[in-house]
């Protein structure tokens, strides 16, 4: 049996940029070897898988895998599948499209807008609100790990921890975006501060100017146990991060756009747009979004795998 798939370039609105994505479509018979070989065969940071949905309120279903292991949520696969959804449906230019998508983690009310014929956007809500799951370790250690210098760290408006909306990540705060490209990560030093029995991804951010009131920050993030040394664009990690700016970096009442640029530094510019609503000083509702891109499609003879 054949599956149709389809590679696109997610958070991104021109081809080869923002994070490659596999996309594999009506994959109900893949069992979970099957997928996990997939996606070891396409070494993406992140394959997905588009099934029936298990539940009766969802559209789809969505099964994420890294390289390594399967991923109860993540964002550049939300974005991706509903883009490809969204073109797969024979909408037109300028329409949109709303699925609910069911993933591990939970579903997800997703809006795909056509931008042309191989270009979309899209957005959803996060499943689950992020919250703070533990603190960072120690910073001299973490400073060593990134090839930087103590005092790189944490002269920011907020000061960082690990936070989760379905999957933890470990936010470092950095001076500037200068600090952000110095970067040279020492693998070994990684997995002393950052891996054991619950290892963590690590998500660097620095303000993308010294303007006080910008709102817009510069990322790189981080995952060898994951197979993904450094990822282009992390949506999942985004959505952590909005959590902590939430809590962290005095945000008023109401809604904020705030905008992640990620992938600078491996030549793969991405931007996530995040929408935070804000009710009584806590966080309400988060909304995470942007383009993709497809640039490549083909058949993939999964009865051969196994």
């Amino acid at each position: 049996m054949t599956h149709r798939y389809a590679i696109f370039d997610v958070f991104t609105d021109q081809a080869l940029a923002g994070n490659p994505l596999a996309v594999v479509f009506g994959a109900d018979d893949l069992d979970d070897v099957a997928m996990q070989a997939i996606a070891a065969e396409f070494n993406l940071s992140e394959t997905v898988f588009i099934t029936e949905p298990r539940g009766r309120d969802a559209d789809y279903g969505l099964r994420i895998f890294t390289p390594r292991e399967e991923l109860p949520f993540a964002g550049h696969p939300t974005i991706g599948a509903t883009v490809a959804l969204t073109l797969a449906s024979g909408a037109g230019e300028g329409q949109r499209k709303r699925f609910v998508l069911e993933e591990t983690v939970g579903d997800v009310t997703a809006d795909g807008r056509v931008n042309g014929p191989r270009h979309g956007s899209a957005r959803f809500f996060a499943p689950k609100l992020p919250e703070q799951v533990g603190d960072l370790p120690d910073y001299a250690a973490i400073a060593a790990a990134l090839g930087l210098q103590t005092g790189d760290l944490l002269d920011t408006p907020i000061t960082g921890g690990i936070w989760s909306a379905g999957v933890p990540f470990a936010v470092v705060p950095v001076r500037d975006p200068a600090r952000l490209s110095a970067i040279k990560l020492d693998l070994a030093a990684f997995e002393d501060v950052f891996g054991g029995e619950a290892p963590v991804c690590a998500l660097v951010v620095a303000k993308a100017t010294l303007t006080e009131h910008t709102t817009d920050w510069r990322a790189r993030m981080f995952g060898p146990h994951l197979g993904i040394t450094e990822d282009p664009a992390t949506g999942g990690a985004a959505a952590a991060f909005a959590g902590l700016l939430s809590e962290q970096a005095g945000l008023g009442e109401g809604e904020h756009g705030i905008d992640i640029y990620q992938g600078v530094e491996m030549g793969r510019p991405s931007l996530i747009r995040l929408r935070l609503k804000h009710e009584n000083g806590k966080l309400t509702d988060l909304m995470l979004g942007g383009d993709a891109v497809k640039i490549a499609e083909g058949e993939l003879y999964s009865a051969d795998i196994g």
